[in-house]
């Protein structure tokens, strides 16, 4: 009887959770409007991913509640892009939307195989499983629509660094292979990370979307994929940690799993709140007036160095600001494959867990070559693999997390024989070797940006790391000190028992069986070590910055920038993904009085600095209640507005120009409106952004070579080295608009017109007082 209501309950669930998608898709099409089509065929594209990589998803993360399910499309997105990009590397496939579609119809039909295996393998897929795939779909599904309309209030690939993300995108929608042509430097291919971009264009190929609402699609993917896989992982550490305990609450995992997606995609730091309410709270309360700046969203990530102005400038960004401002950029884009390689490694503890159960450990020892090779090493080491194609920092410092999570538990699984090491060892050079292979198509064709490290010769005040860092290390340390605590009540219990059993004190052999690091790690469920470990690791992060740098181009007051940046954008996440369980463990059962005031004190804190989303997101696109003021999803379509003949130049070409002819025109510095038409067209241009290309080439001297060649023929009015540029640069086309001429105001329009044959003119006008046009370059 139990059991046919319970069945009668699930039935009841999954036909309520189908009716909310099928509601969120109907408020889908009332609010994005004509943008409804692309967002519906780019989740579409998603759900088919997923649902064709479930059979190996299901495979090896067979222990989560879910199966894995939301991973399922994080891996069809990394291995089928990636099949496409190795194919059009090695120059075996073109990269069009016809070979996107086959390589992913080949690996749908190698899932359906492992499928076979799975049915006799008896794994299983029940009712439980559906509803929880259909609530995870729901959640997905939501984020991806909210974040969505939000963005369509400010869609424009315009300011910071979206001009370079959506150049790369455009060029690789150009690109038969890879790498693609550098849009801003002519003859050369793109020395960058940029196979995330790659993937964002991998699904507007696949979903057959343009390239001006895949950049805005692809972006609030990843906000979507903020929220939900961190959900999913604390989700599954807290049901384990549950189990584990004997507990049972219906309520408690999806706490957890909510805190930890919002804590990863939603939350901002303590700056946050103590500058946007505490200050100005104080302020009111002691009466001081003052011409006191308003609180700006991204002064969170300007923080050292800014306030107050010292010449140590840093950056510390995380998620929830990314995707506010819409950089589709190396870090944001690499955010779902870090969260699916933290979530295979709490699969593998579960499948190591599960062996151990069985009889396995230092006895009973598994073959070694399994060990070695298996699904989890193998994903392991082709997802960090991709890190070096992707974001290059990440390669570290995954590998890292990776071999502290293994060989802590592998020291607890051959209760620390040397054998745990050796093990650790064989599989760390696995993870090596397989991400080397993995990544060689790209390191072939690539120049390393930076090497050398320094010792930093500047440090953050401690009060500012405190307030930056205060909250989540103080989390993390203290579910380190409970677990710590716990440990040495067992051992006074045990040596007492012990005692008192044998009337005798506990010998040396006895003390070290019982106590110390290997006791600590013996007593430890996997979803403490694994939130312990990926803690720690996050608290690492943060603390390098403060010890050594990674020399660049950046130098003088911003030499640790970048080190800074890019380590503690991914200690946010680890700290992020870890908060949840940590939480919801104190809550559930707190194991010391002190538990009950930290908890309430650190989560109201937590929770407060949730808000910053809401602040930034009506910072940075106003009301978004005010349909009235929705712009859609075209990326480029400011242009239209800002720089009308820029635009239908634009457009002229997308339309009429195929391959990669070279169009000139006017350089400019890093964050500027020039390099609009290389930007917007992903056609190459002689020379783009200065301090991007200094970063992706090193060299200065072939750079400003450049800048003299344009120069000279934009303002000569010598044919014969006029020629020899064009020559020298293969351009066939060249652009002159207002850029142009506000840069060389000393132009001969005549001449330049006389270089070729005049395809698009645009006169003066009486709203502008500047003619436009395009020539083509005689032959």
């Amino acid at each position: 009887m139990d059991s046919k209501h319970t069945g009668i309950g699930n039935i009841l669930k999954i036909t309520i959770t189908i009716i909310l998608i099928l509601a969120v898709f109907l408020a889908g099409f009332f609010l994005l409007g004509k943008d409804f089509t692309p967002f519906f065929k780019w989740w579409f594209v998603l759900l088919l991913l997923g649902g064709a990589f479930m059979p190996v998803t299901g495979i090896i993360f067979d222990g989560f509640h879910d199966k894995g399910y939301l991973f399922s499309k994080t891996i069809g997105i990394a291995v089928a892009g990636y099949f496409v990009w190795l194919l059009s590397s090695m120059r075996i496939l073109k990269f069009t939307s016809l070979s996107c579609v086959v390589i992913a119809a080949l690996l749908l039909a190698a899932n359906v195989y492992v499928l076979t295996r799975w049915k006799k393998k008896g794994i299983s897929f029940g009712k439980e499983n559906i509803k929880a795939v259909l609530t995870e779909e729901l959640l997905f599904l939501l984020f991806f629509l909210v974040w969505t309309y939000i963005r369509g209030f400010k869609p424009e690939a315009s300011g910071t660094e979206k001009f370079m993300d959506f150049g790369f995108m455009a060029a690789m929608m150009r690109a038969d292979y890879m790498p693609p042509k550098d849009m801003w430097f002519a003859g050369g291919t793109i020395n960058y990370y940029y196979v995330g971009q790659f993937l964002a264009t991998f699904l507007t190929k696949l979903s057959f979307v343009r390239a001006n609402e895949g950049y805005n699609l692809m972006l609030m993917t990843l906000a979507a994929f903020g929220f939900v896989l961190p959900y999913a992982i604390a989700y599954n550490v807290t049901l384990q940690y549950l189990k584990d305990k004997a507990s049972f609450s219906r309520w408690k995992a999806p706490f957890a799993g909510i805190l930890s997606g919002a804590g990863v995609s939603l939350a901002g730091n303590i700056h946050f709140v103590i500058f946007y309410w505490v200050v100005p709270g104080l302020r009111s309360f002691l009466g001081i007036t003052g011409d006191f700046k308003n609180y700006w969203f991204p002064n969170s990530t300007r923080y050292i160095g800014y306030n107050p102005d010292t010449h140590d400038k840093t950056i510390h960004e995380f998620p929830s600001y990314s995707f506010v401002l819409g950089d589709l950029h190396a870090h944001v884009l690499n955010i779902m494959l870090v969260l699916t390689v933290t979530a295979a490694l709490f699969a593998w503890l579960l499948k190591r867990r599960k062996l151990m159960e069985e009889g396995c450990g230092p006895d009973k020892k598994p073959k070694l070559l399994t060990e070695v090779i298996n699904p989890y090493i193998i994903l392991i080491g082709f997802f960090i693999g991709v890190f070096h194609t992707t974001n290059f920092w990440d390669y570290p410092i995954y590998f890292v997390v990776s071999g502290a999570i293994i060989l802590f538990f592998n020291l607890v699984f051959y209760d620390f024989k040397r054998r745990a090491y050796a093990v650790t060892a064989l599989q760390g050079a696995a993870v090596l070797i397989i991400s080397e292979i993995t990544a060689l198509p790209f390191t072939l064709n690539f120049d390393q940006i930076s090497t050398e490290i320094n010792l930093a010769e500047t440090h953050t005040p401690i009060y500012q790391l405190i307030i930056l860092w205060g909250l989540p290390v103080s989390i993390v340390l203290a579910l380190l000190i409970e677990l710590i605590m716990l440990q040495r009540r067992r051992d006074r219990e045990l040596k007492a028992q012990i005692s008192y059993e044998n009337d005798a004190s506990l010998t040396d052999r006895e003390e070290k069986a019982y106590t110390g690091l290997k006791g600590f790690l013996k007593n430890l469920t996997i979803s403490e070590l694994f939130a312990v470990t990926i803690g720690l690791c996050a608290i690492g992060l943060v603390l390098i910055p403060e010890v050594i740098y990674i020399k660049d181009i950046y130098t003088g007051d911003y030499k640790r920038a970048n080190t800074m940046f890019k380590l503690t954008y991914q200690a946010f996440i680890l700290f992020g993904t870890a908060s949840g369980f940590i939480f919801t463990k104190f809550i559930h059962k707190p194991a010391f009085t002190w538990q009950k005031k930290f908890t309430v004190i650190t989560l109201i804190l937590f929770l407060c600095t949730l808000w910053y989303s809401e602040v930034s997101v009506k910072a940075w696109y106003g009301n978004i209640f005010e349909t009235k003021n929705y712009k859609g999803l075209d990326a480029v379509a400011f242009m239209e507005k800002n720089m009308p003949d820029d635009y239908e130049t634009v457009k002229w070409l997308n339309k009429n120009v195929t391959g990669t002819p070279v169009v000139l025109e006017a350089n400019g510095d890093s964050y500027s409106d020039n390099e609009r038409i290389s930007m917007a067209t992903g056609l190459p241009t002689v020379l783009g952004w200065y301090v991007h290309e200094w970063l992706w080439r090193g060299d200065t001297g072939v750079l400003n070579e450049r800048i003299e060649d344009i120069k000279t023929l934009y303002t000569t009015d010598d044919a014969g080295a006029a020629k020899d540029i064009i020559k020298k640069y293969h351009i066939q086309y060249v652009y002159v608009g207002k850029l142009e001429q506000d840069k060389y105001p000393e132009m001969k329009l005549d001449f330049v017109k006389s270089l070729g044959s005049v395809v698009l003119e645009y006169p003066e006008r009486d709203d502008k007082n500047y003619e436009s046009f395009l020539i083509k370059v005689s032959e």
